[in-house]
């Protein structure tokens, strides 16, 4: 017998053939056939609860990250006739907000930064009961998007590669809800951290022994990650054949409102191994012991300004900064605390979005996305940050011997602080100051704002040996490109900390652009920049350089052009082109270089880099490089595999100092649950979630010693269904959270097979730190489901009633629900815990419906009088 949630669908499919057909009264006995129903709707209940119908129609929400866009778009399977699933564009558009409107042609869409407008032609739409709809696959190749549909969870994920007006909006939307957090309400309560005065969340474990060139190296690491005093702390140890140990220490908090520190409101803070941040005219940014506080996060930077970007790479592990789809640098090298570090990153005129992507040497990968809006909003009027500390650069908190060939001589102790204070809607002040043992106190006062359309900086500045600096910077968008004029002249200081320019020239002026160009579906980003200087050895220096991206679904070239020229002499030019593609499972990236002397090209060198996933627990990685000055060819081959918990890999190749090889092995633990558990590496880098699914029996949210494990049941974390499903113990560790903002997790309930089964709590929020290990109980409740249908008694005929109120009430008398009738006088309660009930209906009471866990499913039927249900 079908269960009720199935017979509510029925009862809608007979109203509408008796609609369709004009007959009043009740339902024809034929139309009650239920295979009528099932040709309808079809007869796999699986499909029913992933929304899919025997007719095609599918019903997803509209995500992109974990932002929900649409609650419901159109999605078809025509079958034989379209082919694979199929969207309705117009609700598409709309949800987008995407401006269109119908043409001879088909469907005329105009697209933002750079506005430029591109045809849906009519022969690539196809006929649907919701209008005209486009195939899925077909979407990359006529929009700067694409969507997937994950059937599991019913949802289309959005992958933008462009901006779109949806995007912005939100994007300024939850900026300003992060200013004013109470204005931002999350669906699910955060779940609070358990307050310990210590503790050890997880750990890295990485051990290598190779030769290279006839040396031996061997190399051991620990990364640690744990909590002290509220502080999240990673410790990371790696050592050397020689027995030198490296140490790097931090403890660190980041908030998204700003709570932290009481009265200061902070949102940032960190000891340890830090990095300061830089100041205009008077200090780079500089690594070393220390302390930092912001109200800002850390790398937040200024108005019309450059930002560093950082973060973990462990060992073997590469690092790509990606920018609106596009692959900007590579790096494979951390620094004496573990970290990948990119540098001034250039900033544009509003909407600022990069994402790193890290991939290990198992093939694990991880991403963390940096978001920065460039505009006077950043500064609204009577608004104050600050950050302050102090830093000691070039030395770490826990003294090492000094590695081979280090020379550069440390910058030392320094105390620094940066204020900065909106004098109106579009002007800001600034002050910075640092002290330290060498010199004098070093000041520099600025303003920035917005005039006329454009933006503009003024600075000036006394560095630490007396002498006097100022700079002065214009930028201003027009339309989606965006100008820069800087004029700077600089001090007398060129020890170590102070910023690299000033270290190398007396005076600079630079004029920049950056963009995109629109081509079709396409917009083609550009940078250009020249630059002039006067070095203080002596002489000038220009620099003229031009970058231009095509950027593909599948694929992406770079093509860089320069030229330098030292005083009286000839400009002396150069050439790169890079090409970066992803073909099924392989991750592909080449490069070429050339120069010109006395006008002629050659080609300088060239490299080819390849890894493919092989299966679900291995990596293949080669690298070729080829370098025409000595006509050297390198390269290697790596091959690393994971079984179970522990990983192994192994390399051979060649490189300048001769044949290399080596082999290495990766473990990873973390605590949860009350006990250690083993894992691959990885897990004390990002955040982590250790669900664990249970029936709780007795209703108190805690695992009994008899309450039975749930296995194979799934969860839904931010907008991404997991592909992780608990074990026979109802546990699954689910990994790469990003740390620092919250996170939803709830449970996919199309993956229990127990359809009785309810989470106690909807959902859960976490907020999780880097190398935290949550143990999350989920607690399933058995629930019954009561179906009642109310009759009117007139004579010896009964007749179905709508819109009768039903009271459900519990064995207290307390109403536990409350429902009308449908078409039918039908009414479904449902999530219902066992045990007895009532239904009142017109004051007409039920018998006593019991539903248990050997019976959850209960029907009635509740009878009224002519004179009480008329």
């Amino acid at each position: 017998m079908p269960r009720p949630a199935h017979r509510l669908r029925r009862r809608l499919a007979l109203l509408a053939l008796a609609l369709a057909a004009g007959v009043a009264g009740p339902v024809p006995a034929r139309a009650q056939d239920g295979s009528v129903f099932d040709r309808l709707f079809g007869s796999d209940p699986a499909a029913e609860r992933a929304g899919l119908a025997a007719d095609g129609l599918a019903l997803p929400a509209l995500f992109e990250g974990r932002r929900r866009i649409a609650e419901a778009l159109p999605l078809h399977d025509l079958g034989a006739t379209g082919g694979a699933a199929c969207v309705a564009i117009v609700p598409l558009l709309d949800a987008l907000e995407l401006a269109h409107e119908d043409a001879p042609e088909g469907i005329a869409v105009t697209l933002p930064q750079p506005r430029r407008t591109v045809m849906l032609p009519a022969s690539a739409l196809l006929d649907s009961p919701s209008g005209s709809c486009l195939p899925l696959a077909k979407l990359p190749d006529l929009l700067p998007l694409s969507l997937t549909h994950d059937t599991a969870s019913q949802r289309l994920l959005l992958t933008a590669s462009a901006a779109l007006p949806v995007l912005m909006r939100l994007e300024r939307e939850e900026r300003r809800a992060r200013l004013v957090p109470e204005t931002l309400r999350p669906a699910f309560p955060l779940l609070p951290r358990a307050p310990r005065a210590a503790e050890l969340w997880s750990a890295d474990f990485a051990a290598s022994a190779g030769l290279s060139g006839g040396t031996r190296r061997v190399s051991a690491s620990l990364l640690a990650s744990g909590a002290v005093l509220g502080l999240a702390g990673r410790v990371n140890l790696v050592a050397d054949e020689r027995g030198r140990i490296t140490p790097g220490v931090t403890f660190s908090e980041s908030r998204d409102t700003p709570d932290l520190l009481g009265p200061l409101k902070a949102r940032s803070l960190a000891l340890g191994d830090i990095a300061a941040p830089a100041q205009p005219l008077i200090a780079d940014s500089l690594s070393g012991r220390g302390l930092v506080v912001s109200s800002r996060a850390g790398w937040r930077a200024d108005l019309v300004d450059t930002i560093t970007l950082s973060g973990p790479l462990p060992a073997g592990w590469e690092a790509e900064l990606w920018h609106e789809e596009r692959l900007v640098a590579v790096t494979r090298e951390g620094g004496a605390a573990g970290q990948w570090q990119f540098a001034d990153v250039p900033l544009r005129i509003g909407e600022n979005r990069w994402e790193v992507r890290r991939y290990g040497p198992g093939g694990e990968t991880d991403s963390q996305v940096f978001t920065r809006l460039v505009g006077t909003e950043m500064n609204p009027e009577n608004e104050v940050g600050y950050s302050f500390g102090f830093v000691d650069g070039g030395r770490p908190l826990v003294p090492a011997g000094a590695a081979a060939g280090t020379t550069s001589e440390p910058a030392g102790p320094a105390a620094f602080a940066t204020f900065d204070y909106g004098l109106s809607g579009a002007v800001t002040a600034r002050l910075d100051m640092r002290v330290g043992t060498r010199g004098e106190p070093a000041v520099a006062v600025g303003l920035n704002g917005a005039l006329g359309g454009g933006l503009w900086a003024v600075t000036g500045a006394r560095d630490r040996e007396g002498g006097l600096a100022g700079a002065l910077r214009l930028a201003r968008a027009f339309g989606s490109q965006d100008l820069s004029f800087d004029l700077a002249r600089y001090g007398r200081d060129t020890g170590p900390g102070a910023p690299p320019q000033a270290r190398e020239f007396e005076g600079l002026l630079a004029l920049s652009g950056q963009g995109r160009i629109g081509l079709g579906r396409l917009s083609l980003p550009w940078q250009a920049r020249y630059q002039a200087g006067a070095l203080r050895s002596g002489g000038t220096r220009e620099v003229a350089a031009a970058r231009i991206v095509l950027p593909m679904p599948d694929w992406q070239a770079n093509l860089a052009l320069g030229a330098t020229r030292e005083g009286g002499d000839g400009w002396r030019p150069t050439a790169a082109l890079g090409l970066t593609a992803r073909r099924g499972e392989w991750r592909l990236r080449s490069g070429v270089s050339a120069s010109a002397d006395g006008g002629a090209w050659r080609v300088d060198g060239a490299s080819l880099s390849a890894a493919r996933r092989l299966g679900g627990s291995g990596n293949l990685a080669f690298d070729l490089d080829w370098q025409a000055r000595d006509g050297t060819l390198g390269g290697g081959l790596t091959y690393a595999r994971q079984f179970g918990p522990l990983g192994l890999s192994a390399s051979a190749g060649r490189d300048g100092q001769g044949f290399r090889a080596g082999i290495g092995v990766t473990l990873g633990l973390f605590r949860g649950a009350g006990r250690w558990h083993a894992a691959p590496s990885g897990v004390a880098r990002s955040g982590a979630i250790l669900a664990e699914m249970f029936v709780d029996a007795d209703g108190d949210g805690v695992r009994g010693p008899q309450e039975e494990a749930v296995e194979g049941g799934r969860f839904i974390v931010g907008a991404a269904l997991r592909k992780e499903a608990t074990d026979a113990a109802g546990r699954v560790l689910i990994g790469g959270i990003a740390p620092g903002p919250s996170v939803a997790i709830e449970t996919q309930m199309s993956s229990l097979t127990d359809f009785t089964l309810r989470p106690a709590r909807p959902g859960d929020r976490v907020v999780l730190r880097p190398g935290e290990v949550r143990h999350l109980a989920v607690a399933l409740r058995p629930t019954g489901s009561i179906e009642v249908q109310v009759l009117l008694v007139a004579g010896d005929r009964r007749t179905p009633r709508s819109g009768v109120p039903v009271v459900l009430r519990g064995a207290d008398g307390r109403e536990a629900a409350r429902a009308v009738t449908d078409f039918d006088g039908f009414v479904l309660f449902e999530g219902l815990p066992f045990g007895p009930f009532r239904a009142e209906a017109a004051g007409q009471v039920s018998e006593v419906l019991a539903v248990s866990r050997e019976s959850p499913d209960a029907r009635a039927r509740v009878l009224i009088a002519p004179a009480l249900g008329g």
